[in-house]
């Protein structure tokens, strides 16, 4: 099965704490990667959130990030995962080294992941609407928005102007 996905993941199921919006969380984190991770959370934050990150790693080390919400996930769906797609933005030494243990070709760039962060600048701009009929979010490029956009769950046009 072929994926959209940039950079290979590492499937690990990590304690996690997350500060957003001056607010500690916990969770659990999975699909480890060089410029990314999910964390699992039925707390997500809108794409476009910067959040600190603690990882708690197998040998009993912390690993500090920082990261991006880039995609958040929330759903009823059992087989769906909730939570949210981090980009990161920083990383530390004991980040890398974990990395190290699943691909020994990592390599120990600076921690502040600059050029990455100015690539993924470039991505789609996003607005969040809000559907007038059901109440559902819908997360829609701002570059479709003179295409008339529908409502994901239930098909009626949404627009900015609600």
């Amino acid at each position: 099965m072929k994926t959209n996905r940039k950079h290979e993941r590492f499937v690990r199921r990590l304690e996690t704490e997350f500060v957003g919006q001056e607010k500690n969380y916990r969770a659990i984190s999975s699909d480890f990667s060089r410029y990314g991770l999910f964390i699992r959370t039925n707390h997500a934050f809108v794409p476009g959130t910067e959040l600190d990150i603690i990882i708690h790693l197998p040998n009993g080390t912390d690993c500090k990030l920082r990261g991006l919400v880039r995609r958040a996930m929330k759903t009823t769906i059992v087989s769906l995962k909730n939570g949210m797609g981090i980009e990161l933005l920083s990383r530390d030494h004991n980040y890398i080294k974990f990395l190290k243990e699943f691909d020994p070709s990592e390599d120990t760039e600076p921690t502040h992941l600059w050029q990455h962060k100015q690539a993924a600048d470039s991505a789609p701009d996003f607005v969040i609407i809000t559907c007038a009929q059901c109440g559902v979010k819908n997360k829609v490029r701002r570059e479709r928005l003179s295409h008339g956009p529908k409502c994901g769950k239930c098909g009626s046009p949404i627009s900015l102007q609600a």
